[in-house]
């Protein structure tokens, strides 16, 4: 029985997100197409789908909510995982190339670099041992973990006071962040109570997959996408250092019960946490990758000039196909985007404002560096689906829409 709760939850934390991943990396440049990418492709994917399946369930299904939110979301995840599957395949009998080695960015490194591996490595899983055995409590565990319980056990999605028991009208303020729901959906697939998901399981799933944010952020940081660039070896002695400090600001960063830091360790299966956690950083590390490849090439315009170790291999390509291979590998990015846009809303709805804002400050910097207003426009329809999000919040909580 143990083992089969440990297999189901590998199943839904690990293998599921990490095929949806599959289908984004179609859209992306070869040296993206990676285990981690499609990862963290596949967990903002499956955030998303959760808000496009589940607002519609909490909206209008008064009894029975997470019976019938498990009858809808289910599916959605399977296919996707099975169309990630069954395009990649398709793809790699056409000569679609994966890059699936695992942190490649450490082969051969100097004993410096091992050794800041180490360190990070044992400072992770001093974080998961402390997460796991030393559970943190606080009062909002009234109502995040009981909300993922009631979800659970009474089959109801924010229609129950948390703090009492009783039924009540739908929760407006918090009915649209669903990151609770999901806790639950995880606990009763792997049949699991949901205050033990929520406490000891989530973390052992967030943790490691935050540092592979930040992971990618530093390899996009420290020019590690491409293995004939000039500092590939100096930042590849960094990369291991990078994340060694950030595992020591996670540590030491606790100067308050409001610091990011403070979340990501004590309160990991909050929302809250999730945001500063992980969607921030990740429309950060989306926009550092659009940064580095620089914008899409115009129509009738001259091919795209990449930087040292970033040209074409392949002898004889004409200037369209260098230039529609420059487009789409760059539309992964944005479609990425804008699924974080929405995503960011089963964690807490001010997530969707930030990170749209973020998303329309660093395109306009991205539109101003390149001269290239059509960045900005991609920028702003990337935010479309986090747009819709806020207006249905203030319709919602100012009593427009009723349910």
């Amino acid at each position: 029985m143990l083992a089969y709760k440990i297999l189901s939850l590998i199943f839904w934390l690990v293998a599921i997100p990490f095929c949806m991943g599959l289908l984004l990396l179609p859209f992306l440049y070869r040296k993206y197409r990676t285990m981690p990418v499609a990862l963290l492709g596949g967990y903002i994917l499956m955030f998303a789908l959760l808000e496009l399946v589940g607002i519609p369930v909490v909206f209008f299904a008064v009894y029975n909510g997470f019976t019938t939110f498990i009858k809808c979301y289910t599916p959605v995840l399977a296919v996707c995982a099975l169309l990630g599957i069954w395009v990649t395949y398709l793809k790699m009998r056409k000569g679609y190339e994966l890059n699936f080695r695992i942190f490649p960015a450490f082969g051969r490194t100097s004993g410096e670099s091992v050794l800041f591996m180490l360190l990070f490595l044992a400072l992770l899983g001093f974080q998961l041992y402390m997460a796991f055995t030393r559970a943190s409590f606080d009062g909002d565990d009234a109502y995040y973990g009981v909300q993922a319980l009631t979800a659970q056990q009474i089959d109801s999605l924010y229609r129950v006071n948390p703090y009492t028991g009783r039924s009540s009208p739908l929760d407006v303020r918090h009915a649209l962040a669903l990151f609770p729901i999901w806790e639950a959906f995880v606990a009763s697939m792997s049949d699991i109570h949901a205050t033990i998901v929520c406490h000891s399981v989530i973390p052992l799933a967030l943790i490691p997959l935050s540092y592979l944010l930040w992971y990618q952020t530093g390899k996009s940081l420290f020019a590690l996408q491409g293995p004939d660039q000039k500092d590939y070896q100096q930042g590849r002695a960094l990369l291991p250092m990078f994340l060694a400090l950030m595992a020591l600001w996670q540590m030491f960063g606790a100067v308050s019960i409001y610091t990011p830091e403070t979340f990501f360790l004590t309160r990991t299966w909050q929302g809250k946490s999730f945001t500063g956690n992980f969607v921030i950083p990740a429309v950060m590390w989306i926009f550092l990758c659009l940064f580095e490849q620089g914008p899409s090439p115009r129509a009738g315009a001259a091919p795209l000039k990449l930087k040292e170790g970033w040209k074409v291999r392949e002898s004889g390509k004409s200037i369209m196909k260098q230039r529609r291979e420059s487009c789409q590998g760059q539309a992964g990015f944005w479609i990425l985007l804008a699924c974080l846009n929405l995503a960011g809303g089963a964690s807490s709805s001010l997530a969707v404002l930030l990170s749209c804002m973020l998303t329309m400050g660093f395109g306009f910097l991205f539109a101003l560096r390149h001269r290239s207003p059509a960045i900005l426009c991609r920028a702003a329809a990337s935010c479309v689906p986090g747009g819709v999000y806020v207006l249905v919040y203030v319709a919602l909580t100012h009593g427009i829409l009723v349910f």
